[in-house]
């Protein structure tokens, strides 16, 4: 898997942070925005990073030697099925915060954390196609950090449609297509 192939993966997976903050942004007022859209394009940076790295050595520790020979399909599954949930989430609620929740650090983590497993999935598919974690760890965290910010300034309190959910499901059927690549290559 090329440099160009995880940076495409590494903004289909940063849309679901893209659509929280734009979600968020849409229910906040303007003196919480500025501050909570950094603090929240943080956290999420943070939990993907964290995720993609541990993803990434477990796949190393336990499952090098036994993936070695099917690291296409594994792959493949695993950008399958985030494509397949990205697509499913494009048409039901994504997490948000309001103006309650901006001072509450727990619910920030909680979801943070679940979107972050998405990470964690493919650090352990981008771990098992032999490409380094280094550079594609701080791709995707100014990936990240950038999407969130960009998504949570494209919302605004009087917007009635979230654009953002049509580009989660480009992005699913963009992962479909990258999985679908990763077996017939």
């Amino acid at each position: 898997m090329g440099i160009i192939s995880v940076l495409i993966i590494f903004v289909c997976i940063c849309v679901d942070n893209m659509v929280s903050a734009n979600m968020s942004s849409m229910k906040m007022e303007s003196e919480n925005r500025s501050v909570f859209s950094i603090k929240m394009a943080l956290f999420f940076a943070g939990f993907n990073g964290l995720f993609f790295g541990l993803g990434y050595l477990i796949s190393i520790l336990f499952f090098r030697d036994w993936v070695y020979l099917a690291h296409n399909w594994v792959a493949f599954a695993f950008l399958l099925l985030l494509g397949i949930k990205f697509m499913l989430e494009s048409i039901e609620k994504s997490p948000s915060f309001s103006n309650v929740d901006a001072k509450d650090t727990g619910k920030l983590v909680k979801v943070s954390a679940l979107i972050g497993l998405n990470s964690f999935l493919v650090g352990y598919a981008v771990e098992t196609m032999d490409t380094s974690c280094l550079p594609q760890l701080v791709f995707l965290l100014l990936i990240t950090f950038g999407m969130t910010l960009f998504g949570f300034h494209l919302g605004s309190p009087t917007s009635k449609t979230i654009a953002s959910k049509k580009v989660e499901m480009l992005a699913g059927l963009i992962l479909i297509v990258m999985a679908i690549r990763l077996i017939l290559v």
